[in-house]
């Protein structure tokens, strides 16, 4: 009975040293990745960043969330980002369900990208690991059609949100039209409720400034042979 007993201590000390030696890695990669963002490595920070948008683009819906709103979620794309703010971009669709056995519209394209921007935000400002942005914004895009019938995708909202007044909101109980009239917005809304196309406003310069600088463009060499610098759009 004695030697069982020593046993078990033993296999039981070996089990706490085992647990302290993953929780002991675990702690190390955080401080190891928290330093990388501290010291303005924008290589880092975009790794994290992307990392956590694909594994976004995995999951199911949480529970609450609407189809319409997570695929916006999941359909994001990062425009820019740095320790301290964080810019994307995605796109918002009314949102339509069977009532009665007729088709019935639930959410005018507006509806989801407030709730889009509502949920990217909060996402953007405390389930991304190791990156905490004071800034976070979010410009939605939705479809128009043309006269010619052709569709294009023009920006109907704009949110810059910062986290010290997103602190004191209920995320979870909030309405997401209360929630996101605590940003600062850029919207047009007709009589009939829908969205109008806006002007994206340019980036604060004081965000701006935290920003990787942009690339120089590559030297490319025309018909005649004459090298020639090529800006982006």
């Amino acid at each position: 009975m004695t030697d069982a007993l020593l046993v078990a201590a033993i296999l039981i000390f070996l089990l706490f040293i085992l647990i302290g030696f993953v929780l002991f890695k675990e702690v190390r990669t955080h401080l190891f990745w928290r330093r990388l963002v501290a010291e303005g490595d924008f290589e880092a920070i975009n790794g994290i960043l992307i990392g956590e948008i694909d594994r976004w683009r995995t999951q199911r819906p949480p529970k609450g969330t609407s189809a319409a709103v997570w695929a916006g979620v999941q359909g994001m794309e990062l425009l820019a980002g740095s320790g301290q703010f964080v810019h994307v971009s995605t796109t918002a669709e009314a949102e339509f369900r069977v009532v009665d056995g007729k088709r019935v519209q639930v959410a005018t394209a507006y509806d989801t990208a407030v709730s889009t921007v509502s949920k990217l935000t909060e996402m953007l400002l405390y389930d991304v690991p190791n990156l905490r942005p004071g800034f976070v914004r979010v410009d939605v895009f939705t479809t128009f059609r043309n006269e010619d019938g052709s569709a294009t995708a023009r920006p109907i909202l704009s949110s810059l949100a910062d986290r010290v007044r997103a602190a004191p909101i209920d995320w979870d109980a909030g309405d997401s039209h209360a929630i996101v009239a605590a940003f600062d917005l850029v919207v047009r809304i007709s009589d009939s409720g829908e969205a109008l196309p806006v002007e994206l406003p340019p980036v604060p310069l004081e965000l701006a400034a935290t920003l990787p600088a942009p690339e120089p463009a590559e030297p490319t060499v025309g018909a005649a042979g004459t090298a020639h610098r090529v800006s982006g759009s």
